[in-house]
C-alpha cells in the first residue's frame, strides 16, 4: 500500500498571523492519527510507527515555518510519505537556518572526456539530496551510486529526483554515462 500525503491546493500557503506553539503539535498529531484510524489505514505496528514518525516530523516543520523569522525554502514541495519514509530531520533545509551557501559549480566533462565519479557525478548531488536519500544509500559513495544507478537514473529521467525539481538533460546525460 502506498499512502501519499500531498497538499490540497497548489496555491502558496498564507502566512500565519500568530506562530504555532509547541503545545499544538501533540494535538495535531493525535487528530491526524484519529483520522487515519477512521480512514481505515493499516493498523499494524510498523506502518503506524512510520506514519506517526512522519506526522511528528511534519508538525515540527509546521511549527518551525510559522515562527517569526522563519523562511521556508522556496519551491520546496510537501514531502510525500511512503512506506520507507525519508522524513528525517536532515532531509530538508531548516526554515530558521541562515541563507544557504551558493551551490558548488558543476563542471561537466568535455566531449570525449571520460566521466569521473569524483569530478562529474558526485558534485551533481547537493547536501540536501544526500540527506534525503541517506535512509537508503549514500549519494557520495561511488559504490552505492553504482549499485543503485539504474533506479537513480530512472528517477532522474522522470524528474522525481531530486525532490525539489529535476535535473537538466545535460546532467542526466552525464549520469547516464
Amino acid at each position: 500500500m502506498i499512502v501519499v500525503i500531498a497538499p490540497i491546493s497548489s496555491a502558496p500557503p498564507r502566512p500565519r498571523r500568530t506562530p504555532r506553539s509547541s503545545g499544538t503539535r501533540p494535538r495535531s498529531t493525535s487528530l491526524m492519527c484519529q483520522a487515519a484510524e477512521q480512514a481505515g489505514l493499516p493498523a499494524d505496528a510498523k506502518f503506524r510507527a512510520a506514519f506517526v514518525a512522519y506526522l511528528e516530523w511534519g508538525s515540527r516543520i509546521a511549527l518551525e515555518n510559522s515562527q517569526a523569522g522563519g523562511r521556508p525554502p522556496e519551491r520546496m514541495p510537501v514531502p510525500r510519505w511512503w512506506w520507507v519514509c525519508n522524513a528525517t530531520p536532515g532531509a530538508r533545509v531548516s526554515a530558521l537556518a541562515g541563507k544557504e551557501p551558493e551551490e558548488q559549480v558543476v563542471t561537466l566533462p568535455a566531449a570525449g572526456q571520460p566521466v569521473s565519479f569524483a569530478a562529474h557525478i558526485k558534485p551533481l548531488f547537493r547536501s540536501m539530496d544526500g540527506n534525503s536519500m541517506r535512509f537508503a544509500f549514500d549519494l557520495w559513495s561511488h559504490e552505492d551510486v553504482k549499485t543503485h544507478s539504474a533506479e537513480i537514473l530512472k528517477r532522474l529521467s522522470n524528474g522525481s529526483m531530486p525532490c525539489d525539481g529535476g535535473w537538466s538533460p545535460d546532467w542526466v546525460a552525464v549520469f547516464r554515462h
